[in-house]
């Protein structure tokens, strides 16, 4: 049934990218063609146009900012011809229903944070498309402005990698508009990737997102769909704040590294799907902070340094049938008790497979025979004392771990317990196709993060055994 919805919701948007083909199919075409001094500008033919006409723009550069009033125009470019922005203001500003923006190389929009100034906007229009442009040093590279129906698609959005982050603006940015498709895009270079406020009902899909804040960051939005995107070497592959009814799925979370990174970031999300997703190697995979009834189900979360952070804040979450392996730690759970949160590691008898699990399935059901704790004492200690995860891969972790086994002294809570663990990984629709996606865009760095990490926790043993030789000589 969910997947008919979504179907049925592909569909429906797929009509609505046809509209601007429903216009005037008898109004005129106007060609352009530069000039060798590059002084034409598209305006006056702009202006001169009736609505159902198309404008073909041959190859030049064309300066000057650009408003479409018009409805079902369509602007076309043949050999990405060059709107050369006025370095201020918008550089292509559409206003009219119905439009199409094609084949264009959009750059030099200004620099006014507070105005918006962006590459191309979508303002106060409907059904409008634009696709196959290049959106070059601007500072939003496209924003939605109470527009509803509205199409981005394959395009290139490069921000401006020579300002500091904050001076920035997003690559695409969404502000109360609905049930918008942002589709086979390229983003980088900006503040955050995609950023969606006020946005509802729309479809965020295939998708490549890196070298940004936050590959994607939602707040306040309802009933969005997130699904085949790669985000790769962001601070944060993707934040979903205070909003609800979200799902993503098959999307790529890779190399996410830094200060409080992470593949996937709830905060405040409530009723959310997590389904069929890659998350390697980030310095957190999974980072649930006030989540409330996530479904999180066939995900691969491999080569992270914790796989997961569940905050107590966190309730009614369910985690089952993914995989987890070969991460540094698994699970750390934080913020005192657990106790009531009724977030489960299960769903009918069926938990998942966790590739630190030692025990054993006499029966040969697929399914542990013992209970997988997924917290041992180090990591219970790590959750309130951060600095004690310099010693993870010391002999002193090690054999606090296994004397905490043999002999409990502090009560780890009962909830970081996996009841029905899994003894072979779940097989999961079309990942392999996810790691050959990851590798296209240059493959994978945990193995260089991995000697990193342990290069340093050898030369802390070091010290520590340098340390302990000179007190016995003392």
């Amino acid at each position: 049934m969910k997947k008919m919805r979504e179907t049925v919701f592909f569909l429906l948007l797929g009509v609505l990218s046809g509209l601007f083909f429903a216009g005037k199919a008898h109004g005129k075409v106007i060609h352009v063609k530069d000039t060798a001094v590059h002084d034409v500008h598209l305006q006056g033919f702009i202006n001169e146009a009736s609505d159902g006409d198309t404008i073909v723009v041959g190859p030049g550069i064309y300066r000057g900012n650009i408003v479409i009033r018009r409805r079902n125009l369509k602007l076309i470019g043949e050999g990405y011809p060059v709107i050369e922005g006025e370095k201020k203001g918008t550089v292509v500003l559409i206003r009219g229903d119905r439009c199409l923006v094609k084949g264009f190389v959009i750059r030099g929009g200004g620099n006014d944070l507070s105005r918006d100034n962006s590459g191309v906007m979508f303002r106060k229009c409907n059904d409008s498309v634009v696709e196959g442009c290049k959106c070059l040093d601007n500072l939003f590279g496209c924003y939605f402005y109470q527009s509803d129906h509205c199409i981005f698609r394959n395009n290139l959005v490069k921000g401006r990698k020579y300002e500091v982050e904050e001076d920035r603006g997003n690559g695409i940015h969404l502000w109360d508009s609905a049930y918008y498709l942002i589709e086979g895009n390229e983003i980088c270079d900006a503040r955050d990737g995609i950023y969606v406020s006020f946005a509802n009902y729309g479809i965020i899909k295939g998708n490549w997102i890196h070298h940004t804040r936050y590959g994607l960051h939602y707040m306040y939005s309802m009933h969005n769909a997130f699904i085949d995107n790669l985000l790769t070497h962001n601070v944060a592959g993707a934040a979903v704040m205070y909003s609800k009814h979200m799902k993503w799925n098959r999307n790529i979370f890779a190399h996410n590294r830094g200060f409080r990174a992470y593949g996937v970031l709830w905060q405040d999300a409530r009723i959310c799907e997590c389904h069929d997703n890659l998350v390697v190697d980030n310095t957190i995979g999974l980072y649930f902070d006030q989540a409330l009834e996530a479904d999180v189900k066939g995900n691969m979360v491999i080569w992270n340094d914790r796989a997961a952070v569940l905050l107590e804040n966190s309730e009614l979450n369910t985690i089952y049938e993914n995989n987890f392996i070969d991460n540094l730690s698994e699970l750390q759970l934080r913020g005192g008790t657990q106790k009531g949160r009724n977030n489960k590691f299960y769903k009918n008898k069926r938990g998942n497979y966790w590739s630190d699990y030692k025990g054993y399935d006499l029966d040969g059901d697929g399914v542990g025979d013992t209970p997988h704790v997924l917290q041992d004492i180090f990591e219970y200690l790590v959750a309130d004392y951060p600095a004690y995860r310099l010693y993870l891969f010391s002999p002193a972790a090690q054999a606090m771990a296994i004397a905490e086994k043999a002999l409990p002294i502090i009560e780890v809570t009962k909830e970081a317990l996996d009841p029905y663990p899994l003894m072979r990984p779940v097989k999961i629709k079309e990942m392999e196709k996810l790691f050959a996606k990851l590798k296209s865009a240059g493959g994978h760095s945990s193995v260089a993060s991995r000697v990193v990490l342990l290069f340093f926790s050898l030369i802390l043993m070091g010290i520590s055994l340098v340390v302990f030789g000179k007190g016995n000589h003392l």
